[in-house]
């Protein structure tokens, strides 16, 4: 059986790191801070390192809304979604995610913008 990117970067504890850097990202970012002003960022993160895990071949935690319904009431732009996306690759390649995988994980980002963006 082929190793899966959430095994072969360590699992949660990896994801887990990625995820809170990310987010460390996201909040110090004027563009996107306010999207999460109301937010508790603890549950976020623990609910976004299960998505992540679960698309990079984890196992599947991930128990909250689907993406559209999530994402309907905050009004994401386009170049919101990009900037969420540039972070998220910023954070991947400083928790040590080789540029091949990370390719992997944007694309696998991208292909979920239309159930995120919603302006």
């Amino acid at each position: 059986m082929a190793e899966t990117l959430f095994d072969k970067y360590g699992g949660f504890d990896t994801f887990t790191q990625v995820v809170t850097r990310f987010y460390q990202k996201v909040l110090d970012n004027e563009q996107l801070q306010g999207y999460f002003a109301a937010t508790n960022m603890e549950r976020l993160i623990s609910h976004q390192t299960n998505f992540l895990s679960k698309v990079l071949g984890g196992p599947d935690r991930y128990q909250g809304l689907d993406l559209k319904a999530a994402h309907a009431s905050l009004k994401i732009t386009v170049a919101d979604f990009n900037e969420v996306a540039e972070l998220l690759e910023e954070a991947l390649d400083e928790g040590g995610v080789e540029q091949a995988d990370i390719v992997t994980i944007i694309s696998a980002v991208a292909g979920l913008q239309d159930q995120i963006v919603s302006a």
